[in-house]
């Protein structure tokens, strides 16, 4: 630390670190030393941390499918919507309330064979698994998202998107 001088125009810190106390210039070194005391029934953020991860449940943890299952499964969900592939071959993919939307919303048979070219998986969770990744049609890319969650029966897709141009 440099002294003082009026040219600088700078005043010397005190030295302090964090978690540590004004001690009372006139108290012995041992009462500096010490924390201060915490009444009785207060909740310190140690106590609270605690508490927390304690209630916090411990899931066993999932293996996530392969990168590469994802991939397959990702692009049989773009022939499906494209009318190249029929839905039922991804019925073990697929979760109930979206095999129900894919199969209400018609293929688009005039629609372009899309080719996923990257994908990219998250982990929000331990029993979520996010994607998304970019898909080409003939010279336009488009964006690919969908979202796959462990239950009893396995990892199922819950949610799949294609976000085209406009």
């Amino acid at each position: 630390m440099r002294p003082f001088s009026p040219a600088s125009g700078l005043l010397p810190l005190r030295p302090y670190e964090p978690g540590e106390h004004d001690p009372d210039p006139d108290s012995s070194p041992a009462a500096q030393s010490r924390p201060p005391e915490v009444a009785d029934g207060q909740l310190t953020l140690d106590d609270l941390l605690a508490e927390l991860e304690a209630e916090r449940p411990r899931p066993e943890s999932v293996p996530a499918p392969s990168r590469r299952l994802l991939h397959r499964v990702t692009t049989g969900l773009l022939e499906a919507r494209t009318g190249r592939r029929p839905l039922a071959q991804l019925d073990p993919w697929l979760a109930p309330v979206l095999r129900r939307r894919l199969r209400a919303t018609p293929p688009r048979l005039d629609g372009p064979r899309y080719i996923l070219r990257n994908l990219h998986v998250c982990r929000p969770a331990e029993e979520a698994l996010e994607l998304c990744g970019t898909a080409t049609a003939q010279a336009r890319a488009c964006a690919v998202a969908a979202r796959f969650e462990h239950d009893s029966g396995g990892w199922v897709c819950v949610a799949f998107a294609v976000l085209e141009p406009r």
